[in-house]
């Protein structure tokens, strides 16, 4: 049960570079996936990802509309994104997101894995998904990754602040009796929090048929949210895994020419869970910022290059100019800001280094 290439703005004195139609970085390194944010808004507020103050929520009328979504996505095909992820905030708070999914599932992309058709998954924190489960998945979403960072009940509201497990429990169940093909659940490891249960997360997991994740704490919001002590490294997560279920562990080849993310995957090999994978996200003590082949846009349609810097670029004014106008206006805007996105990012291990930005205003 299944519970572009490079490219630079017009500037004085400047010369826009184009050697073909997909996008790239100065690092050139091919931008493949696409996340889009669709609200700023969240029905939680997790201790790692909004500030206990809050954020300053954006105007309505600053917010994509969905035909501004479809026609920006429509954009980033055309150059080649072959994944589209929508995140938050918390996207399943948007009004009319099934039909907005069925529409963007309906981009042709020439894909034959997808029925040439663009590959649309999303990240949810589960606990209003439930209704809306079968119809999204009948809509063409591809794939949920869920978050879920604690099993016990007195943790889960202390992370979240304000969430409820049973309504967790119910968004996961309704998920796998709707048959998504993809599953996933996220777990943000927390030394001296949930490090006791991760292996009892992932073998949650495993008995649904769903791929668990772990996420190492990030300095988003300039520090503020990371506590120091409690980074918990990829390797030490992998290891409290292997050992809990008597196993050895085996690491997974990356399928090649995939617009995959930045999980690192493990096979166990041995005990009762021989076979079974999980991944790791660890922008702390792994980087993979050679690899990156992401990019973020905001509900108010601007472009993030980086998930940790402050470089945000405004796609909503070439969005709104003049139809004769925009496709140039975008290409411009897109390419420029790869041409300055940073080979990497400056996270350090004391909180340092990380941008102002709070990870519900960007959608991790």
């Amino acid at each position: 049960m299944s519970l572009v290439q490079i490219g630079m703005p017009s500037t004085r004195g400047s010369k826009i570079l184009r050697s073909g139609p997909v996008l790239s970085d100065r690092s050139r390194r091919e931008i493949r996936y696409l996340r889009l944010s669709l609200s700023d808004r969240c029905n939680l507020s997790c201790t790692y990802c909004r500030p206990p103050q809050g954020i300053e929520h954006v105007r309505r009328a600053d917010i994509l509309t969905h035909e501004e979504i479809e026609l920006l996505v429509r954009e980033f095909v055309r150059w080649g994104i072959d994944r589209l992820r929508l995140t938050g905030g918390e996207p399943t708070v948007r009004g009319g997101l099934v039909e907005l999914v069925a529409r963007l599932a309906d981009i042709e992309t020439g894909r034959l894995s997808h029925g040439g058709k663009l590959e649309v998954v999303m990240t949810t924190n589960g606990e209003l998904i439930a209704p809306m489960a079968q119809s999204l998945n009948d809509a063409g979403l591809a794939g949920v990754t869920v978050s879920v960072d604690s099993l016990d009940e007195q943790r889960y509201r202390a992370i979240t602040r304000t969430g409820r497990l049973e309504r967790l429990m119910a968004g996961i169940e309704a998920l796998c009796a709707a048959g998504f093909k993809s599953i996933k659940l996220n777990t943000v490891a927390l030394m001296g929090f949930n490090g006791d249960e991760l292996a009892e997360i992932a073998a949650f997991a495993w008995k649904l048929d769903i791929i668990p994740r772990f996420i190492e704490l990030m300095p988003m919001s300039a520090g503020e949210l990371f506590v120091p002590g409690k980074l918990m490294a990829a390797e030490v997560i992998r290891q409290r895994i292997a050992v809990a279920h008597g196993a050895a562990l085996e690491v997974e080849r990356r399928p090649v020419g995939r617009a995959l993310g930045p999980a690192d995957y493990r096979r166990l090999r041995g005990g009762p869970f021989d076979g079974r994978r999980f991944g790791t996200i660890a922008a702390m003590t792994e980087n993979f910022c050679d690899g990156c082949n992401r990019i973020r846009i905001t509900t108010t349609g601007h472009l993030h290059a980086c998930l940790a810097r402050d470089d945000a670029r405004d796609l909503r004014a070439a969005l709104r100019t003049s139809p004769k106008r925009r496709g140039r206006a975008l290409e411009d805007a897109v390419r420029g800001a790869l041409l300055n996105k940073k080979d990497a990012h400056g996270f350090e291990s004391d909180g340092g280094g990380g941008p102002m930005k709070a990870m519900i205003s960007i959608g991790g």
